[in-house]
This record gives C-alpha cells, sequence and structure tokens, in this order.
C-alpha cells in the first residue's frame, strides 16, 4: 500500500486510493476491480486534504483536491452495505477475473416482462450485476449513471460512468432464493459448451419407433441437418415399453396398453422385435452418420415381474400399475444401489450411449413419499433418497455424461438434483398447441434464470409438423426454444416433412451458449411475449429480439426502445428475419402487426455512416451462429464465415449515399433501396473469406 495512499475496510469490504495517481482498487476480501477517477480538477492540482471519520456502522474517508478556485470533494465509506465512493468526476475501471467466460453480465433487483438473454458477454445498460457461476456469488454496483462493459483486448469486464456508486458482494444467490444445492453447469459433457441438437423418437413416431425408423432419421439428420449443427439422436422409452401400461387412476392419454408385458424385454433386454439387431447395433450405425447416440432410462421401475425382481424381491418398494409400469424399486435399498444401477448403468456403456434421459423420476419419488415406511432406510427424506439416488447414477455414468433429468411438471425433480444433472425437462408432453404454451413457453419462464447457470432448461422437443402446428406455429416453437439458447429436439419423422419446415428447423440450430440476464427475477406473462438477445462479438456488439404473439388473434404492438430493449439513444436498422425484409432506421419505438401466433425476429443494430451489414440468412441471430470476424477499413468490408454446404448465403448491407460497391468478390448483388442484398452458395462447409470492395 502506497504511503500517499487511503485505505479503509469493514469486515471484508475495502478499498485502497492513491491520492497521486487516483486509481483505487476495490474488494471482498480479494480485489475485484480497479478503476481510476476522472476530472478536470485532478490536472495540475494545488492540493489534496483528507479527513477520517468513524462512524458507529462504518468508516468514512474524505479527499479534497483543490485547483485554484476549484474544489473536488472525494468520499468513501465502508459498512454492511459495501464500498460507497461519491464524487461529481468519472470513474473508468476494469476487473479482475481470471475467467470471464463464467461471469455473467445480470440484473437482481427487478421483474419485468421481458425475458432478457446474453450471448458471449452481452452487457446491457440496465444490468448491475456480474454474477460468478463458480461460486453462486455476485458483485453489484449499484448506480444510477454507472454501466457495465466488456474489453475484448483485457477480456475482461470494465465498469464506467460517474464516481457515484456502492459496490455490494452477495453470496449464495441461487441457493437462496430458489432453495436448491447449487453446482455450476458442467461445460466438459459430452455435447461440451453448447446444448444438445438432434432428433428424438417419442414426439416424432411415438410405439412405432424402432431400428428401421431410428435409422432413416439418423441418416436424414446427417445428410441435410449435421453441418447445420445436428448432433445426437435420442432413442426414447420405447425400447422397452410397448404402449401406456393399465393405470390405478385415469390418466389423459387415450391408448392404455391393458397389463405389463412379460415377453423378457426389461431394463437389461431391449425390444427384439422394434430393435432386431441390438441397441449395439443402433449406436454404432448412429456414430457411422457422425451423430452421438443417446438413451432414455427408467431404472426406478420394471413393467412386469423380471427375473432380477423374482431373484431379489427386497427391493421392489411397491407394486402400482401406472402409466410407465408395475413394480417400483426402493431406491433406498443396497442391492438397488450397489448391484442393479451398476448393473443397467453397465449396460448403457456397453450399448454404446453417449448421453442418458432419465425418466420415471417424478413417479419414482410420489412412490417414495407414499411408501416412505417401506423403504429399506426409513431415516431418509425423499429429498435424501433421490439424491443419493441420483449421486450414484451421476458416478457410474461418470462427470462427462450428458444426463437430462425427465421432471415434467414436478418442481423438486427440477431443482433437487440440479447441480448433478446437465439438463432438466420443465415440462410435460407439448403436442397441441396450449400444451406448447402451458407446458413450455410458460414453465420454462417459470426456470429459466437457472438455465446455463446450473443446467439447461429443457423444454422437450420442437414439433414442425402440420398435424399440429400453422407455419407461424411452427416458427414460433422453434424460435422460442432456440433464441433462449436451449436443447433442441427435432420432434418429427424428418424423412415425412415437408421441405418449408426442416428448413424453418435449419435456421434455429446451432443452439447457442445463450444466458440469463435477471438471476432473480421470472418473466410475466404477456400476450406479445419478448426475448431482447445481447450478442456481444468481438466485430460487433448488437440486439436480436424476438416477439411472439401466443394468442390466435391479430395483435398490435409498439416496442420501446429504451424500457423493454434497454438501447442506448440513438438510430438503428432493424431487418425483420422470417420476412426477409428490412424495416428501415429508427430512434424510440417501432410498431409491429402480428397475425396469429407469429413471431417476428428482428436484428437491430446502430446505425454507422459506412456500409454495414444489418441482416445474414444463415441463422436468426444474423451473424452471431456463423460470422468469425468482420471490419470496414480502406473502403472494404472484410467478413469471414462458416457456411453450409449448397445452403445460399444472403448477408444484407446497409450502403450509405456517399458508397458505392466496386468490387463484390464471390457474391452475387442486388439492389433493394439502400440494401444491397449479397448471396454466395457454399460448394462445401467451411470457413469462407469475402472482401466486398467501394
Amino acid at each position: 500500500m502506497s504511503t500517499n495512499s487511503v485505505y479503509l475496510s469493514y469486515n471484508n469490504y475495502f478499498l485502497d486510493y492513491n491520492k497521486d495517481s487516483f486509481i483505487m482498487c476495490v474488494g471482498y476480501g480479494k480485489k475485484y476491480f480497479t478503476a481510476k477517477i476522472k476530472s478536470d480538477i485532478l490536472n495540475g492540482f494545488d492540493k489534496c486534504e483528507d479527513t477520517y471519520i468513524l462512524e458507529n456502522l462504518g468508516v468514512v474517508k474524505k479527499v479534497t483536491y483543490y485547483n485554484k478556485e476549484k474544489t473536488l470533494l472525494i468520499t468513501f465509506k465502508a459498512d454492511k452495505n459495501g464500498i460507497t465512493v461519491l464524487a461529481d468526476a468519472d470513474i473508468e475501471g476494469v476487473f479482475e477475473y481470471d475467467d470471464s467466460y463464467n461471469i455473467l453480465p445480470m440484473r437482481l433487483d427487478k421483474r419485468t416482462h421481458v425475458t432478457r438473454t446474453s450471448l458471449g458477454n452481452g452487457v446491457s445498460k440496465y444490468d448491475n450485476a456480474l454474477f460468478d457461476r463458480n461460486q453462486d456469488s455476485a458483485v453489484i454496483i449499484d448506480g444510477s449513471d454507472i454501466n457495465f462493459g466488456f474489453d475484448f483486448e483485457k477480456n475482461n469486464y470494465t465498469l464506467f460512468g460517474k464516481c457515484e456508486f456502492t459496490f455490494l458482494f452477495k453470496k449464495d444467490i441461487y441457493a437462496h432464493n430458489f432453495c436448491v444445492p447449487y453446482g455450476k453447469i458442467n461445460k466438459n459433457n459430452t455435447f461440451g459448451k453448447m446444448p444438445p441438437v438432434g432428433w428424438m423418437t417419442w414426439y416424432a413416431v411415438k410405439f412405432d419407433a424402432g431400428e428401421k425408423t431410428v435409422l432413416e432419421n439418423a441418416k436424414f439428420m446427417s445428410d441435410n441437418l449435421k453441418d447445420f449443427g445436428a448432433n445426437t439422436l435420442w432413442v426414447d422409452w420405447e425400447w422397452y415399453h410397448k404402449g401406456f401400461y393399465a393405470a390405478s387412476e385415469p390418466l389423459h392419454y387415450v391408448y392404455l396398453q391393458p397389463g405389463p408385458r412379460d415377453d423378457g424385454v426389461d431394463t437389461f433386454n431391449p425390444d427384439k422385435q422394434k430393435y432386431p439387431n441390438g441397441l449395439k447395433y443402433v449406436s454404432d450405425k448412429i456414430k457411422e452418420f457422425g451423430l452421438i447416440p443417446s438413451l432414455w432410462i427408467g431404472f426406478t421401475n420394471e413393467t412386469w415381474e423380471t427375473d432380477y425382481i423374482k431373484e431379489h424381491p427386497e427391493i421392489v418398494l411397491c407394486e402400482n400399475p401406472s402409466w410407465v409400469g408395475i413394480y417400483f424399486y426402493d431406491i433406498t435399498h443396497p442391492t438397488y444401489l450397489n448391484d442393479f444401477l451398476p448393473k443397467a448403468m453397465a449396460k448403457v456403456k456397453e450399448w454404446g450411449y453417449d448421453a442418458i434421459k432419465f425418466d420415471t423420476l417424478p413417479i419414482c419419488m410420489e412412490m417414495c413419499e407414499k411408501h416412505h415406511e417401506k423403504l429399506y432406510d426409513k431415516s431418509l427424506t425423499t429429498f435424501e433418497a433421490y439424491r443419493n439416488m441420483i449421486k450414484k447414477v451421476r458416478e457410474l455414468a461418470g462427470d462427462d455424461t450428458y444426463m437430462l433429468s425427465c421432471a415434467g411438471d414436478n418442481h423438486a425433480v427440477v431443482t433437487w438434483a440440479g447441480d448433478m444433472f446437465d439438463a432438466a425437462r420443465v415440462g410435460l408432453d407439448i403436442f397441441e398447441w396450449e400444451e406448447f404454451l402451458h407446458n413450455c413457453a410458460f414453465r420454462a419462464m417459470e426456470f429459466y434464470p437457472m438455465h446455463n447457470v446450473m443446467m439447461y432448461n429443457d423444454p422437450d422437443n420442437v414439433l414442425v409438423r402440420e398435424e399440429y402446428n400453422t407455419l407461424n406455429q411452427a416458427i414460433s416453437r422453434a424460435v422460442f426454444v432456440s433464441m433462449l439458447g436451449m436443447p433442441v429436439t427435432f420432434g418429427d419423422d424428418l424423412t415425412k416433412l415437408p421441405k418449408e419446415r426442416v428448413d424453418v428447423l435449419k435456421r434455429v440450430i446451432p443452439s447457442l451458449d445463450i444466458t440469463p440476464k435477471d438471476a432473480i427475477s421470472r418473466v410475466d406473462k404477456t400476450k406479445i411475449f419478448i426475448t431482447n438477445l445481447v450478442v456481444n462479438k468481438k466485430w460487433e456488439n448488437y440486439n436480436v429480439v424476438s416477439l411472439f404473439n401466443t394468442t390466435e388473434e391479430k395483435q398490435q404492438y409498439e416496442v420501446d426502445f429504451d424500457n423493454e430493449l434497454e438501447l442506448e439513444k440513438g438510430k438503428y436498422h432493424i431487418y425483420d428475419y422470417w420476412n426477409d425484409k428490412y424495416l428501415g432506421i429508427f430512434e424510440d419505438k417501432l410498431n409491429l402487426d402480428f397475425d396469429e401466433c407469429e413471431t417476428k425476429v428482428l436484428a437491430i443494430r446502430k446505425a454507422c455512416d459506412i456500409p454495414q451489414i444489418v441482416s445474414t440468412s444463415r441463422h436468426i441471430t444474423q451473424g452471431a451462429a456463423e460470422i468469425e470476424d468482420t471490419f470496414f477499413k480502406d473502403n472494404v468490408l472484410y467478413l469471414e464465415a462458416n457456411l453450409v454446404k449448397n445452403d445460399e448465403y444472403k448477408v444484407a448491407l446497409f450502403v450509405p449515399d456517399n458508397y458505392k460497391i466496386k468490387d463484390s468478390g464471390k457474391f452475387n448483388v442486388k439492389y433493394e433501396g439502400d440494401i444491397a442484398y449479397l448471396t454466395f452458395t457454399p460448394d462445401a462447409t467451411q470457413k469462407y473469406k469475402f472482401e466486398i470492395k467501394f
């Protein structure tokens, strides 16, 4: 510490300010940011004085600079509320995080009807916190005219604005607000940093699933969707279920299978009629298509009195006819934990499946609660028994295996083991449109603050076929999931899907590494559901906004740039993606008309006085998925983009009046007013470099 410094602390809060360099270091236990105070008075000041005041609940130190007839008073305070700095001056600072990837800009104190999201350290003007998902903690900066930024050269967050703010450190944010055991999402799983994209048997073909259908869809996906981002195929529960079973209570399913199966099909033995060559053969074929095989499991119960149950009757907790079967295991029994589960999970690995979807968990917990007195270990609560079982499954699967919890509408299953699962399904089935709204859209919002922080929100399948959707509804389903960065799972027989609906799927994948910007607030339900995605790339900071008419009526809506989109004052280019239309330059508001169930996806970019990209065709984020770099220098627009073979790439380019394209390079050009549409069809899936000369 410098001899010409001001130091103050309270508990773990501290501030160290150098009166000569005007630089302060602020922290809680460790240094969090370094900042410099800026004012004309500090340029050649004549004199500096400081005073010390000890208060009952804190420490106050004041530093006064004198410059001719002007003075600058800086007040520093440390107390239980953190560090407060007050001065009629500006401040610029940089944070000192070693791992900026896991630091998420958020807001902790406001409820909104807009879903605020971020891609690539995206900061918006109303963020007041930097959340550390490594530690479930946040640095909060409370100041009316102070903002976060991100410096790509320093690879860290910055602080700038008026020097009037309070620094506060808060711990256990998710653990406290959601009453859950906190654990950071695992990015070293089967699918890496981005959510999985793939096809699932259940929604597409239900109980008609089998080897033939699976491999036909695997081939279609490999040929048509893999280069766009599809990477997995889920074999769902039909591999050892032939139908729903007779239930003790009425279910909403209309076709119940009377009685259990007794044909030797169980946890260890797939259905030979559906999978004649076995599940290992299927997984090997899926891998040959360049995809990852994933498998549904339901290792808490059986559909009939299997050989294993006959040998170990002591592990059966109860017989309860239900949609999934009859025999439920005692998940606290040592034989179940140390013999059955290891054997069952060994089969999954032997068959070659690299990701699992664990279903039957809600009804398993219901049985444990209902028959608690029959449990082997009655000292455990249902919560403890459930977590012990999932912990065992995680140990057997390994830390790098993607595990999806099929939680349905059970809040406990979604949250109780969120620190051990990679994802959790957040709602019931979503075949019909109303089911999608209530079991996917509105349910996802309840848990969205957890998404990509603790685990992925899994919205279940994206269905786009005409049986359940108009084209507007199909687009709205797909956009809703993709804009929130949730896993995209195709729920249609791809081989029978019309081309225009396959094209919808191509535009929403891959699902990107999108994080929430509100840690504790849940979004209010409205007729027009707004998602405001802040895209922060080295080459550009812009917004992508989706507006989803959740009603089956036409609607009108006025978008507020300040309160809803959090845009700085200025002029913005707006491009309507699905209608492929440049809307123009707007400043404060935008009025939109919506058809029934329509979603509009708008790219919103600050207007410049040089040629600039206003939209691209590859993905609904209009640049974020494929562009690696772009910049304008010496009258040349440079562009690097990862493109897909035979998929025409279209760039909408705004060209100011004082510019004219001289050489479009590889692009063909067509003009519509101020917009030049550049098109190029790649002959391979790879990175391309373009130069457009003006």
